[in-house]
């Protein structure tokens, strides 16, 4: 038997969220933009530490203005 359980990650989110959800991003790119922001939040907190979940935590910072936390590599 093959191996192909992944894991994955269950939230709880209310139901204008998940309307807005639905209608703004297309059907089979959700998985894609999430697995992105994940990373980007591992990248940060492995940078910055746990200081990264309290400003996020507190409303300090969003994902519109986080890249000002780290530098992009070209």
């Amino acid at each position: 038997m093959a191996n192909d359980w992944r894991p994955r990650l269950s939230i709880n989110i209310d139901d204008e969220q998940y309307k807005k959800l639905q209608a703004l991003i297309p059907w089979g790119v959700k998985g894609q933009v999430f697995a992105i922001i994940i990373d980007d939040l591992i990248r940060l907190l492995e940078t910055h530490g746990t200081e990264v979940l309290g400003a996020i935590l507190h409303k300090k910072v969003s994902l519109e203005d986080y890249s000002s936390l780290t530098k992009k590599e070209k």
